[in-house]
């Protein structure tokens, strides 16, 4: 399995959503556009996507079955697993609750991570 990219090399949200459906079996009902990203079962999903490189997935919420099924989704997609999560902290004078983050990357994990865990906007970073 693989993304469909555009001839511009974008994922666009249409075709990840096409791609999560057709080659990882979710569920198309599950999902809603909307601008520049989309919802799975009504919560906003949105991604950071470099070609068989690196891929980052935060989801409105808290962790929970739904989440789970759309992480596993994004893995059978991409052809690799992520290797991190943690918590993506909004700006202060945002009062938005942290998003739940997943980060995959086929090139270079160690030093991603190495990374992230200089960066303030991240809580609760865990290795898979």
């Amino acid at each position: 399995m693989t993304e469909t990219i555009q001839s511009s090399g974008l994922w666009h949200v249409t075709l990840v959503e096409r791609d999560l459906v057709k080659q990882a079996g979710l569920n198309q009902d599950d999902f809603e556009q909307d601008f520049g990203f989309f919802k799975y079962r009504g919560r906003a999903v949105i991604i950071s996507h470099r070609f068989n490189d690196h891929l980052v997935v935060s989801m409105e919420a808290k962790e929970d079955r739904d989440m789970k099924t759309l992480i596993d989704g994004f893995s059978k997609v991409v052809n690799y697993q992520p290797f991190c999560k943690y918590s993506l902290m909004p700006k202060k004078e945002n009062n938005h609750p942290p998003l739940p983050t997943y980060e995959w990357d086929k090139i270079n994990p160690d030093e991603r991570y190495k990374e992230l865990t200089s960066k303030k906007t991240v809580s609760s970073l865990i290795r898979l």
